[in-house]
């Protein structure tokens, strides 16, 4: 129904395939100046700078986009009282739309994907192997963004408005994914705080993959750290929400 709900109107798919194209141009534009003058990419290739950005702009919806929004909605209007009492819990309700905003940003993906190949054409993964751990990577990453976004909209039960908090976690998720830029561009520190924290999976990772910039050994350490971060998120998501929901007042509904 998420996604039905997305495509009532087709202009949303081309003006958001469009928005993307502009975000890769802005993007190759800048990098291609950069290199020009000094000669660097920041250790890429200016062919693996164009794929990386073309790969970034393809995936980043599935780190960005969330449901924070629709829950708070649901908190301020009363909607949330149905919900609750849903077959499915409230988590997987909200997964189940969460899923659906990933296909729709999966169609989004593809279609830039596609048409920024053709006009750029990119760098393809050194083997078929990588091009699969890469996607594996990028799956194992859904249930880790869905639980930050289960964090954030819980704040909805203490705050009329959750805007400045979907903000803050766009912008964290953007500078550790390497959404901005590659974390090789980063300082010492920051560079070692990306390897704690679980966003430079999201986008970074999966994207050097297919470059074949990462050693297999790391993909298994990073495979194994996206399941364990999937598993501490979802703990402290359900704790927040379960203490949460024992406060919650409805204004509507």
């Amino acid at each position: 129904m998420q996604f039905r709900h997305y495509t009532i109107y087709k202009s949303n798919f081309w003006l958001f395939t469009f928005n993307r194209i502009i975000e890769v141009v802005v993007y190759i534009s800048v990098w291609k100046a950069i290199y020009n003058q000094t000669g660097d990419a920041g250790g890429f290739t200016i062919n693996q700078m164009v794929t990386y950005y073309v790969l970034v702009t393809t995936i980043k919806s599935f780190a960005l986009w969330g449901t924070n929004e629709d829950m708070a909605h649901s908190i301020r209007n009363g909607k949330i009282n149905k919900e609750l009492l849903n077959p499915l819990t409230y988590f997987e309700y909200y997964f189940g739309i969460n899923l659906g905003e990933m296909a729709f940003a999966f169609v989004i993906g593809f279609a830039t994907f596609i048409i920024c190949s053709l006009i750029w054409g990119i760098t393809l993964p050194i083997n078929f192997a990588n091009f699969l751990l890469a996607i594996l990577v990028i799956i194992l990453g859904i249930p880790v963004t869905f639980f930050i976004q289960m964090i954030v909209g819980t704040v909805g039960f203490y705050s009329s408005s959750i805007w400045g908090m979907q903000i803050f976690r766009k912008s964290i998720i953007s500078i550790f994914s390497g959404v901005i830029a590659p974390i090789t561009l980063f300082p010492n520190w920051f560079q070692n705080l990306s390897k704690i924290l679980p966003f430079k999976e999201l986008i970074y990772t999966p994207v050097n993959i297919w470059l074949g910039q990462v050693q297999t050994s790391e993909i298994i350490f990073v495979i194994i750290k996206q399941i364990l971060w999937g598993i501490f998120l979802y703990i402290i998501a359900k704790v927040f929400f379960n203490h949460a929901i024992k406060k919650i007042t409805i204004n509507g509904g």
